[in-house]
């Protein structure tokens, strides 16, 4: 069973302001904030809003409902450039010009404008927690602003602005990179309050909206080529490195380590550089003189039980990586513990 409403709005707070009206709810108002509570019939959570200047507003929504819930979004005056961010459970959009939906998973965001001939529509099921973030952007109002970074625009993105009454149809998705999910976060457990949580939440926005226009022109080039990594890659990257802090003793390969998370050899290798600064081998031999360290502290092995215990055949290479990292060949450190213990 669905519960269905639509508006006819372009900004953040129009759509609150409508959107109390259809679930005959109240809107709870703080300075330029407006925020509608589900309805208990429905479920519950919260739709927050926040208009700012040049045609930029910001939609806010957390909620868990007993019943699924369908917005019809109408063509008001012109057709905003919106941008999604979902952070949990999948939502799914539906443009009536093309009739295909578009299931929005947990880390995805939508870019869309319709073109003139109708709506679109947003679906939430029941049962799911669903959190995201919405960004509108009326592009007549934001074109003073574009006009002072047009000369360093990339094309396509200047072209989309360019469209200021909303006449093109356009989609493009993707997974969002770590940077933009940290600053939604920011936002959702902002705890200021008045003129300072305004100003956060804007700087927020605009850097969520920098972020996402360069992975945008990032996405345009050659997939080899891209250089922006996305929050579903760094995912992969730390379920790799804790492959092998889970199983130091495997010699995994750079190859069999990239397929065993699903991602080809040269981004596996950028993505540890990215967020190890250093290569995927270097960071098995950190991790392996790490725990031999913790090893010769806490038990009673000997140094070739523990050099075969974390995957390294050859005890002169062992001593040479110890000494290098601690200054003291593997022997040495056992004796000082051992004398410590005794002590």
């Amino acid at each position: 069973m669905y519960k269905s409403v639509s508006l006819t709005a372009s900004n953040g707070v129009e759509i609150i302001k409508l959107l109390s009206e259809k679930l005959d709810t109240d809107i709870e108002k703080e300075n330029n904030e407006y925020c509608v509570s589900i309805p208990e019939e429905l479920g519950s959570g919260h739709v927050k809003a926040i208009n700012f200047d040049n045609g930029i507003s910001v939609i806010e929504a957390d909620m868990l409902l007993n019943k699924s819930f369908r917005i019809r979004f109408k063509k008001d005056k012109l057709n905003p450039l919106v941008l999604l961010f979902n952070t949990e459970s999948a939502v799914t959009h539906r443009n009536s010009s093309t009739a295909k939906k578009k299931k929005i998973e947990c880390f995805e965001s939508l870019m869309f404008s319709n073109d003139m001939k109708d709506h679109n529509t947003l679906t939430i099921q029941k049962g799911k927690p669903t959190s995201f973030l919405k960004i509108y952007i009326n592009r007549k109002d934001f074109e003073e602003k574009l006009e002072e970074h047009v000369d360093n625009m990339n094309h396509d993105l200047e072209t989309l602005f360019r469209d200021v009454n909303g006449v093109n149809l356009f989609s493009y998705s993707g997974h969002y990179t770590l940077a933009i999910s940290e600053a939604i976060d920011a936002i959702k457990n902002c705890d200021t309050e008045g003129l300072v949580r305004s100003l956060f939440i804007e700087a927020k926005t605009y850097e969520i909206l920098t972020l996402h226009f360069m992975q945008y022109s990032d996405d345009l080039n050659d997939p080899k080529k891209r250089q922006i990594l996305r929050r579903s890659t760094i995912e992969k990257i730390e379920e790799a490195a804790t492959l092998v802090k889970n199983d130091i003793a495997t010699n995994f390969s750079v190859n069999q380590l990239a397929k065993e998370v699903g991602l080809n050899q040269n981004t596996l290798q950028s993505g540890f550089q990215h967020l190890f600064n250093c290569s995927v081998n270097d960071y098995i031999k950190e991790k392996r003189i790490a725990r031999a360290k913790e090893l010769i502290e806490n038990s009673d092995l000997n140094i070739t039980q523990i050099t075969y215990s974390i995957g390294i055949n050859s005890r002169s290479y062992f001593s040479k990586l110890f000494k290098e990292k601690y200054n003291l060949s593997p022997n040495e450190y056992l004796k000082q513990v051992r004398k410590d213990r005794s002590a």
